[in-house]
């Protein structure tokens, strides 16, 4: 898993509860106090489903709660980094049809093709029909919820709504997770009639 994902994460209970609630956190997930993590480096599943289960622990969050703020601060520090992802998308859906893409490009930096892989083979898009996505997800960490969380939020962004119903979920036992993703709203449009990014 990408160092992105759980910098976020400790950054989100620092902010939140500060040093006494990171160091909690830590301590449950058994994760040394003094841990760093890159971005640019990948790093043990297992570890951040520790440091998720701790998070739920230590505050009384669901997943879910937990998921729709991580989204939020997830988002905020991908728009730092690579704001041209969202800059070239005119639409919530534009931006998640080209969530595989964006994906393969921050593994990029990963150092082995198999880390490579391990991250991009984790998600497809196809376009249905206008308004309408379907999405595979197939990875062990099993983070639908968290996937659902982002996509709504990613909605957000552009000023847009969407409804997700989950087709298939490893959870259950399928072979993959596939979310079948509908706009209720139409994407803001510009009075030249080009679609509106997020400022």
């Amino acid at each position: 898993m990408i160092g992105i994902i759980q910098k976020v994460l400790l950054d989100l209970l620092e902010e939140t509860g500060g040093k006494p609630l990171l160091g909690a956190v830590l301590k449950r997930a058994e994760v040394p106090e003094n841990v760093t993590f890159r971005i640019d480096q990948n790093y043990s599943d297992d570890e951040f489903h520790r440091l998720l289960q701790a998070s739920g622990e230590a505050t009384g969050l669901s997943e879910s709660e937990l998921c729709v703020l991580y989204a939020k601060a997830f988002l905020t520090r991908a728009r730092e980094l690579f704001p041209r992802f969202f800059e070239m998308s005119s639409s919530s859906e534009e931006f998640l049809l080209r969530q595989a893409t964006i994906h393969a490009v921050m593994a990029s930096g990963l150092k082995t093709s198999e880390d490579r892989k391990a991250v991009t083979d984790k998600f497809s898009a196809e376009q249905v029909r206008s308004g309408f996505v379907r999405v595979s997800y197939r990875s062990a960490n099993k983070l639908c919820e968290l996937y659902k969380a982002l996509a709504h939020e990613v909605a957000s962004l552009y000023g847009e709504k969407l409804q997700i119903s989950c087709e298939h979920c490893m959870k259950r036992g399928d072979a993959e997770c596939r979310f079948a993703i509908n706009w209720q709203t139409p994407r803001s449009v510009h009075s030249s009639g080009m679609a509106v990014a997020p400022v």
